[in-house]
């Protein structure tokens, strides 16, 4: 299908999701609020009147009386209130399945996550949504449940735990959100279409024949419809937090999901109850609040460290506030030679995995577009690190480079995927896209980040101040979308070109053990030997 069309269809389709989840969503959060708010009339004459409420709006009033069914019978014309639900689920379900389900789950799965098959990711996910009612659902059934609630609550809760700490292991940051929420939904729309409405049906059939209503039926009912609606701000939470990576992006994605879920059940507790209950209401309110305020502390990017500056004067490293030990010389004495060399690709290529992109990065490319783990051209092999790890131990190198490593977000791909940087040097990350893009990164020893960009032509800089091989960055928000970055502690490194080519320039005189890295085949060495007579190339050869 043509891109533009599809996301076309995308659009349109989240457009119906939103309208009818919000026409869902209010009635429930009206007719919650009515339940609170009727004041029984002694004056009324109506059989099974529980209570009235005058209310004013659009220039006229309105008078709602609550009747139970049974002494009051069966109204000729009645209005039922289900297909709001039905259509709510039934869009979000084709918007999971045309986001995250077509196109090999290239949005579904993120290898810096897990390495699940896209077959494993499916039946999760479809687990998640399906499944997971069965549960919740023999839980709320069971009579221990309905004379002690409180087990009910601590039992949906944990599953609710452990669920979203899985799927944010398991699947990409931004899929396992939607999950959860597409969990929930499931959830509050089967409440409606299994529980609440076949339940009203008995008690509507029942009234017509002038048979005695179970009213148990009503209270089971009005108890799924009251979990429906302390469901309703988390679940609205989760279809917004898919534009705001710093929350399904975040290291501890999955324990932000869960305490923002019960700020908003606390928030909404608030509003359900401030009428009958205004102390407990303040309190509700005042957890709520501490909830959400906590995660924006919890989840904000560190401030960053005093990083390693160039002295323009000089041309050396100093860390302010303390000077910088004096360093031992780079070249004792001898040549420094510059070596180069190839790395060669022999076998079967491997063909990425087939990417749905973006119509505004699907652009750039003819035809389909595969992730680029491997990329080889006339048998070289491109992105491969070459780098010396032994024979400079005791040598400290301060000749930070002043130019900066770019890394590019375009085509919705980063370019290019593999580079190395200096401790101390400057790396900028670009967005070329008219689409928004993040830069999380993936550290065991630097600052971690995690960094928006929106805007086509934004550049961020960072400076890493520790090595480390290797730095990852990665967009959550396309998640086959990643790069490393090798932060060096000397020069005597490089990437291997397009034509699988590299070149270590100004290596001295001495014995070296050098590697080359990729990241789907791992490491080869080999030890060399430099003279001033220099050396024939060196070859890698990854099969």
């Amino acid at each position: 299908m043509n891109q533009d069309i599809f996301d076309w269809i995308l659009l349109l389709v989240r457009w119906l999701h939103i309208t009818v989840a919000v026409t869902w969503i209010g009635t429930s959060i009206f007719f919650m609020w009515l339940d609170r708010s009727f004041e029984f009339n002694k004056n009324s004459t109506q059989p099974g009147h529980v209570g009235d409420l005058w209310m004013l709006h659009g220039g006229g009033f309105y008078h709602v009386e609550k009747l139970l069914m049974g002494p009051t019978k069966v109204p000729e014309h009645l209005h039922w209130f289900k297909w709001e639900s039905y259509w709510t689920w039934m869009s979000g379900a084709i918007l999971v399945a045309l986001t995250y389900y077509s196109g090999e789950g290239t949005m579904l799965m993120d290898s810096s996550v897990s390495n699940i098959t896209y077959y494993q990711a499916l039946a999760i996910s479809l687990f998640s949504l399906i499944g997971s009612w069965f549960f919740y659902d023999f839980v709320w059934e069971r009579e221990f449940t309905k004379t002690k609630p409180i087990i009910g609550h601590l039992l949906t809760l944990a599953w609710l735990v452990g669920m979203s700490y899985f799927l944010c292991h398991t699947l990409s940051g931004r899929a396992a959100y939607i999950h959860i929420g597409g969990m929930m939904g499931t959830w509050m729309t089967a409440n409606v279409f299994m529980r609440i409405i076949p339940r009203q049906l008995k008690m509507v059939e029942a009234a017509r024949k002038g048979e005695a209503v179970n009213q148990d039926w009503g209270k089971n009912a009005k108890n799924r419809s009251t979990h429906n609606t302390y469901l309703t701000l988390p679940v609205i939470f989760v279809m917004l937090s898919n534009h705001f990576p710093q929350t399904y992006g975040h290291e501890y994605n999955w324990l932000i999901l869960l305490v923002i879920s019960l700020g908003g059940a606390a928030i909404r507790e608030y509003f359900v109850v401030r009428l009958k209950n205004p102390k407990r209401s303040m309190t509700a309110a005042i957890i709520g609040i501490a909830l959400i305020v906590g995660v924006i502390i919890f989840s904000r990017e560190p401030a960053e460290n005093p990083a390693p500056v160039v002295s323009v004067e000089s041309d050396s490293l100093e860390t302010p506030p303390a000077p910088i030990a004096a360093p031992i010389e780079q070249v004792t004495n001898g040549a420094e030679v510059t070596i180069t060399g190839s790395v060669l690709f022999q076998g079967k290529i491997p063909q990425g995995k087939r990417l749905n992109l973006p119509a505004a990065c699907a652009k750039n490319f003819k035809g389909p577009v595969y992730s680029n783990e491997v990329i080889v051209n006339n048998g070289k092999l491109q992105n491969v690190l070459v780098r010396v790890i032994s024979g400079i131990e005791g040598k400290t190198f301060t000749d930070i480079p002043t130019k900066e490593v770019e890394l590019d977000q375009h085509g919705c791909m980063y370019t290019p995927r593999v580079v190395g940087a200096r401790v101390g040097q400057k790396v900028t990350f670009i967005n070329s896209d008219p689409v928004f893009h993040n830069v999380r990164s993936i550290t065991a020893v630097n600052q971690r980040f995690n960094m928006a960009m929106p805007t086509k032509g934004q550049r961020e800089t960072k400076i890493f101040n520790k090595p480390e091989t290797f730095l990852q960055a990665k967009c959550s928000v396309h998640p086959w979308m990643g790069a490393y970055v090798a932060v060096m502690d000397h020069p005597y490194f490089s990437v291997t070109n397009s034509q699988g080519e590299f070149t270590i320039k100004n290596l001295p005189e001495g014995k070296y053990t050098i590697e080359a890295w990729h990241e789907v085949y791992g490491t080869q060495k080999q030890e060399i030997a430099v003279t001033k007579n220099g050396m024939t190339p060196l070859t890698f050869i990854f099969k």
